[in-house]
């Protein structure tokens, strides 16, 4: 008894995909020449074809050219395109000229860390940003960020929030600071 209604389920579901099978054929045709009944016949030329659809032609916009991962990083988090650094000056007669980024970091101060972010951590070197407040011999105090490579963790957890550290300057241009590391605190 139960294998007669498992045969019948399992015929009930044979025809239902077969039927499904020729309704997706298509219409019957069972005229012409070499024409078999319940077979479709088959005209020559290409099959027919669907309707093309067709986009409207976007208004004329110029071409930009395409973005490069940077930038879209940057899009995404919404952060500013990076400045435009103005031209090279025009060369000059002095032929160290090219070494002026060279000058010595001649003025010494001491600074207060505001932040420490580490930014990448490689074997025992740590590179970090540090915001300073640096606090000149002379002059008034102003705030430098500055990258520092620590070469072990120790020299690294050194540095604090609220730390006072040595550092370097540039007296001419302040943005250019070395933290001192041979002087320690």
């Amino acid at each position: 008894m139960g294998a007669a209604l498992a045969l019948a389920v399992m015929l009930v579901v044979v025809v239902a995909i077969m039927s499904l099978a020729v309704n997706a054929q298509g219409p019957f045709q069972a005229t012409g020449p070499g024409a078999q009944a319940g077979r479709p016949s088959r005209t020559p030329g290409p099959p027919p074809t669907a309707p093309e659809r067709r986009r409207p032609a976007p208004p004329e916009q110029p071409r930009r050219p395409p973005k490069d991962k940077a930038e879209r990083s940057r899009e995404r988090r919404g952060a500013q395109p990076p400045v435009e650094v103005p031209a090279e000056p025009a060369p000059s007669s002095d032929p160290l000229a090219p070494l002026a980024d060279l000058r010595p970091l001649d003025t010494e101060a001491t600074a207060t860390v505001i932040s420490v972010v580490d930014e990448r951590t490689l074997g025992p070197v740590t590179r970090s940003r540090l915001s300073l407040r640096v606090k000149p011999p002379s002059g008034d105090e102003f705030e430098v960020t500055t990258r520092v490579a620590f070469p072990t963790p120790e020299a690294r957890a050194r540095v604090k929030v609220g730390s006072t550290i040595s550092v370097r300057y540039d007296h001419d241009d302040r943005r250019r600071v070395v933290v001192d590391m041979e002087r320690g605190d």
